[in-house]
C-alpha cells in the first residue's frame, strides 16, 4: 500500500491541479450524462487498476495482495475524484486522496 498510496500522492499532484479542477467538473457532467462513456471510464479505471497490479507483481508482491493494494488504490483515487468535483470542496486531490486512503487504512486495521 506504500507504493500505491506514492504513486496517488504523484498522479493526484502531478495531473490533477487545482487548475484543472473546472476543465474536470465539465468532462464528468458529460460522463455522467452518458452510459457508454460511463462504462469507458469504469474500463478504464479497472485497466488502471491491472496495470497498477503488474507494476507491484513486478516488484515481487504476491498476486492476491497485489490485486487488493491495485483495486483500493483505484477505488480510492474514484471516491476522491468525486469529492474534489463537489462545488464546495476546497481541498486538492492530493489532500483527499490522502484522506480517503488514511479512513481506508483506519476501517482495515480496526477491523484486523
Amino acid at each position: 500500500m506504500e507504493i500505491v498510496a506514492s504513486a496517488l500522492r504523484s498522479a493526484t499532484t502531478s495531473f490533477f491541479p487545482d487548475e484543472r479542477r473546472h476543465r474536470s467538473r465539465s468532462r464528468q457532467s458529460v460522463i455522467d450524462q452518458n452510459p457508454a462513456l460511463q462504462e469507458r471510464e469504469r474500463h478504464k479505471l479497472a485497466s488502471l487498476a491491472a496495470a497498477v497490479a503488474g507494476a507491484l507483481r513486478a516488484r515481487g508482491v504476491d498476486d492476491l495482495a497485489a490485486t487488493l493494494a491495485a483495486e483500493s488504490g483505484v477505488t480510492v483515487f474514484r471516491i476522491a475524484f468525486a469529492q474534489w468535483l463537489r462545488e464546495d470542496e476546497p481541498r486538492s486531490l492530493a489532500d483527499l486522496t490522502a484522506e480517503v486512503l488514511r479512513e481506508l487504512l483506519a476501517l482495515t486495521r480496526d477491523r484486523a
